[in-house]
């Protein structure tokens, strides 16, 4: 009777010692998705999500269910509250969360990580003539979208909030159906959108597409199992960042690029001849010819 006693005893112990474990490998992961810039198309998001929830479920081993954000303001709130735990979200977007999250890998699009911005219209001019008018871009954190414009669009060379009346929408889509319905003169929206016909007036430098991230020590994760990760179209196989690209953008919304140094030409080389210096007897008179001026003219005066 006490050996039984016993043996029931060590089994609770053993089931009370596994629970959290078991409980803890079971605990289902939400991804959440926001790409209004990188997308276009809202039902091609949702589609992305649930996919690529489905592939982390299988290369993490934790349930992970998908939730696609329409708003920048819906998917900072739905981080704040711990509901996300990994993110897919245009790097534009993605800096500005700051230290709620980790970038884990790059996302690439036909091949490439990166894109760039344009401005576009439907009116002949430059930039220049748009100074005062409205300008349609997606609204991230709010204070910083003219630094994001500014300072990674135009490089610091044109302040956006001076220059134009930023207007702000949604998505990409409806950027360009603003401008479509003449709510604003122009579009700020990545080159790969802009519609046939439209005008550029601006293109910007290549800048960090759609990226991976980690929330609440989870980068860790999802780092480990990255190379288990099957691609989910219409994205590439993630990339590991090479470099600093999504802290360098960070850094570069923030403050800005440093400042241009002047360009100095190079000046051509001086060469002093030492020996003029040391015998001054070596310098002789350079004095003009006088062989045109003894030169007989052909024309005879009539004497």
């Amino acid at each position: 009777m006490i050996r039984l006693r016993s043996f029931f005893l060590g089994l609770a112990l053993l089931g009370a010692s596994w629970g959290p474990v078991a409980h803890a490998a079971a605990k289902k992961a939400t991804l959440g998705v926001f790409l209004p810039t990188t997308l276009t198309d809202g039902q091609e998001r949702f589609q992305y999500a649930e996919a690529l929830a489905a592939k982390l479920s299988t290369a993490t081993g934790r349930p992970t269910a998908a939730k696609s954000f329409a708003r920048y303001e819906d998917f900072t709130r739905a981080i704040s509250e711990g509901i996300v735990d990994f993110a897919v979200v245009d790097a534009w977007a993605a800096v500005q969360l700051g230290a709620k999250a980790t970038p884990v890998a790059l996302a690439p699009l036909a091949g490439e990580t990166s894109q760039r911005w344009a401005i576009v219209s439907n009116a002949k001019g430059s930039v220049k003539d748009l100074a005062g008018k409205r300008l349609a871009l997606v609204k991230g954190a709010g204070a910083a979208d003219p630094r994001f414009v500014t300072n990674v669009v135009f490089a610091g060379d044109l302040d956006a909030k001076k220059h134009f009346k930023l207007t702000p929408v949604p998505n990409v889509e409806s950027a360009l159906k603003m401008l479509e319905a003449k709510g604003a003169e122009a579009a700020l929206v990545p080159l790969a959108h802009v519609p046939d016909g439209m005008r550029v007036l601006f293109k910007s430098g290549k800048v960090p597409g759609a990226v991976l991230m980690g929330m609440r020590g989870d980068a860790d994760e999802l780092t480990e199992n990255l190379r288990k990760l099957e691609p989910v179209a219409p994205f590439g196989a993630f990339v590991a960042p090479q470099g600093h690209e999504v802290d360098d953008l960070r850094k570069l919304l923030a403050s800005g690029p440093p400042r241009r140094q002047p360009v100095f030409a190079d000046s051509p080389a001086l060469r002093v001849e030492t020996r003029a210096l040391l015998e001054p007897s070596v310098l002789q008179p350079v004095l003009p010819s006088f062989a045109d001026a003894l030169d007989v003219a052909a024309e005879q005066p009539d004497d």
